[in-house]
């Protein structure tokens, strides 16, 4: 064998054995008990249950009976990140809950679009006589979405404006299950320079939310 061909030969192995040692290009967050998981790039960092929940709703313990995790594209990730106005790299922050029988009764799509911030227009009134600090709301998206054992809910995208002038763009994913008895948001925002720049990763994240009914 001439040594051009034995150099391509090596050059050929290496090449592989680079590949098969690469890390993985995701990680694969799962909740095994409520059926439920989703993948983010590997670079993004996971955020405490406790940083989240305080930075969430003031808690300083999340909630027995809602799990939630937070995973940060910021090189110094920060839980406060997860509603932050300046992200200059995308937040994901899933939430997974039951709901009472009264929510079960009278849960709609529109109580989908409206799980984390408001999207209808009778929310957003509502909010704003009650001094909801973000404006000029500009829906981006709207879609119905069907899986697999009767789960159901909408695709939203849609900019907000906060107090100091910066527009964010939120991706959000809101499922319930057949029974109406489980919510399961899955949401990442950043500024809206850095979602059309992170858009097609951020959508990979977004499709690979899954959730599926117990049986």
């Amino acid at each position: 064998m001439s040594r051009g061909r034995i150099v391509g030969l090596w050059m050929v192995l290496l090449s592989l054995t680079v590949a098969g040692c690469a890390a993985p290009q995701f990680t694969y967050v799962t909740n095994s008990s409520q059926h439920t998981y989703f993948k983010v790039p590997s670079g993004w960092r996971e955020i405490s249950a406790t940083a989240l929940a305080h930075a969430v709703g003031g808690s300083s313990s999340p909630q027995s009976s809602v799990w939630t995790v937070g995973y940060d594209g910021s090189p110094r990730p920060e839980a406060e990140h997860v509603l932050g106005p300046e992200n200059e790299q995308p937040f994901a922050y899933s939430v997974v809950a039951a709901v009472n029988q009264t929510t079960t009764n009278a849960l709609s799509y529109n109580d989908l679009r409206d799980f984390f911030l408001p999207v209808t227009a009778a929310a957003r009134a509502t909010a704003a006589r009650g001094g909801f600090p973000l404006t000029n709301f500009h829906l981006l998206s709207d879609s119905m979405l069907e899986l697999p054992q009767g789960v159901h809910g909408v695709r939203v995208i849609y900019d907000y404006s906060y107090p100091d002038g910066s527009v964010n763009t939120f991706d959000q994913v809101a499922l319930t299950n057949a029974d109406d008895t489980e919510v399961y948001l899955l949401l990442v925002h950043c500024l809206a320079s850095c979602y059309s720049k992170h858009q097609s990763e951020i959508d990979t994240v977004m499709k690979s939310f899954t959730v599926r009914s117990p049986g």
